[in-house]
């Protein structure tokens, strides 16, 4: 199939899935689409750049090579969440169905963010090297989402318009803080997209949600090109350890140098290429393959496995985060000394199985992805805010398409052990607080007689 003909097909899968999902009146938590946007930016968006006749920089072959891979995981995860997923709708995290409702406690979701900002402080500190305790603080980190997000839903319920537009105000600079606390734009961007998806999956009207996405996704480009511009001297700054006010004026400077994105400029299609691109590896390595036949058959997907299994349990463990040499070994690229390319998904179930493993693969993750939506869904709108965190951070942690598998498992196994700590705090607190509630108004507390 022509490059054109697979952006196409493409798009066309995933508006299929859209259209079903309205069509049957399934509600979620954004999980889904924000699976989806992910995989789209760094696979459709990559590959749509070169249908543009004045933009040329790699042989389009590998690149058309890799979409088509692509766009079999659309359709394969397509077919998952709308035919195979059903299947499991009555299932749950936890005890509870979507059935019991409570009353949430609304001091949750500020719990939830100071916490999460807590982690961030946290990782800064030594003791995180100790054996999975890194792993949990930086999926602490992502309770800070969940506190946006808890905060956003909270504010639309009551219908305080206002609110809302200040969590969204704070959620938009999370990018920045990430950029100033570790030069990456990716890990804050990431952040930011799960809290407005989510949001966009219950707010109403549907055409501001339509508008707000494209303005949003411009002012994004926009920046992504003006970031990609001075990354460099960006990096020097954060990487050098410099003082906070200086990585603050570095990252200023870039906002007020904002570049717009112009599709005709070929810098800012290089940038895209460059970072946005992943069809270009897929490709290389399914060309590679094809004459070598050195398939992974399943070593990684082991590998995958044997990280959900603690550090702290077992300290030799041979598997650690990141993709390693796995994309030099399959597409015979050199890489700098430092540099980090992630796999991605659709590479990753290649190299193992070929075509039928990205079927397979994205076949599973959309049965999980609908799934784990569904479940975060049904335990927000029953009230049951700690049951939602559950399996809301699980879907969170597969939305590292650009990453390994297991950097997937570990940051998944990472978020249910931070989860279920600060559950059990935030319970602890509030029994402290209503045992001590009787002394601070002078009576005595109840005994209970066995």
């Amino acid at each position: 199939m022509t490059l054109p003909v697979l952006l196409v097909l493409w798009i066309a899968s995933v508006i299929l899935l859209i259209a079903v999902r309205r069509r049957r009146g399934v509600e979620g938590s954004g999980l889904l689409y924000a699976y989806l946007l992910n995989l789209w930016t760094i696979h459709w968006l990559g590959a749509a750049i070169y249908a543009l006749p004045w933009f040329r920089i790699h042989d389009p072959e590998p690149v058309r090579a890799g979409l088509e891979q692509s766009a079999y995981a659309v359709i394969a995860f397509t077919f998952g969440s709308l035919v195979l997923a059903p299947a499991f709708r009555g299932l749950h995290l936890g005890a509870a169905g979507p059935s019991a409702a409570r009353e949430p406690h609304v001091g949750l979701a500020t719990y939830y963010m100071g916490v999460g900002a807590f982690a961030y402080l946290l990782i800064l500190s030594p003791q995180v090297r100790l054996p999975s305790l890194e792993a949990v603080v930086s999926s602490g980190q992502q309770i800070l989402v969940v506190g946006l997000c808890l905060h956003a839903w909270q504010a639309w319920r009551a219908g305080r318009t206002m609110r809302l537009a200040g969590v969204l105000a704070a959620t938009l600079s999370l990018p920045f803080v990430t950029i100033v606390h570790s030069g990456y734009l990716s890990y804050g961007a990431t952040a930011a997209l799960v809290v407005f998806v989510f949001v966009a999956s219950f707010f109403r009207p549907r055409w501001k949600v339509a508008v707000a996405a494209v303005l949003v996704a411009y002012v994004g480009m926009s920046f992504y090109v003006s970031y990609m511009r001075d990354r460099g001297e960006i990096r020097e700054v954060v990487w050098g350890g410099k003082p906070l006010e200086e990585r603050v004026e570095q990252v200023l400077d870039t906002v007020t140098r904002l570049e717009l994105f112009d599709p005709t400029d070929p810098s800012h299609l290089r940038f895209i290429d460059q970072r946005l691109n992943q069809n270009y590896l897929v490709g290389l390595a399914i060309i590679r393959l094809e004459s070598i036949g050195e398939y992974a058959y399943g070593d990684t997907i082991v590998q995958m496995l044997m990280a959900f299994i603690p550090r702290a349990a077992w300290p030799d463990k041979p598997v650690f985060a990141g993709s390693g040499d796995l994309v030099s070994r399959y597409t015979g690229l050199t890489f700098g000394l430092g540099t980090s390319v992630g796999i991605g998904s659709v590479m990753e179930f290649y190299v193992n199985f070929g075509t039928a493993g990205v079927l397979v693969g994205f076949m599973l993750l959309g049965i999980l992805m609908t799934f784990l939506d569904a479940s975060a869904h049904d335990r927000l709108v029953a009230g049951d805010w700690e049951g939602f965190a559950l399996p809301f951070l699980l879907g969170v942690s597969f939305l590292q398409v650009g990453g390994s598998l297991v950097d997937i498992a570990g940051t998944a196994g990472g978020s249910v052990a931070a989860v279920v700590f600060v559950n059990r705090l935030h319970r602890y607190v509030l029994t402290r607080r209503r045992a001590l509630e009787p002394r601070r108004l002078g009576v005595a507390p109840v005994t209970r007689l066995s």
